[in-house]
């Protein structure tokens, strides 16, 4: 993954996590998408934290848990 697409991942994260979109700031949308996210992460087990649903965005948590379940 190059490093352009790894800062266009994050920045759709956090505008997601936000609500922003085109039209302006939907609270909903915020919402629903943590929601969604938060419950990924919690079925892994981790705290419900923004760190933790943005690892699981970019699929570093997954990868953590795999690493740590190699050994």
């Amino acid at each position: 993954m190059n490093n352009d697409a790894f800062n266009d991942k994050q920045e759709q994260f956090s505008n997601l996590w936000d609500g922003i979109t085109p039209k302006g700031v939907n609270r909903t949308k915020s919402l629903k998408f943590r929601q969604y996210i938060l419950e990924h992460v919690r079925q892994m087990r981790r705290p419900l934290t923004r760190e933790n649903a943005r690892k699981y965005w970019m699929g570093e948590l997954k990868s953590e848990i795999q690493d740590r379940d190699s050994f």
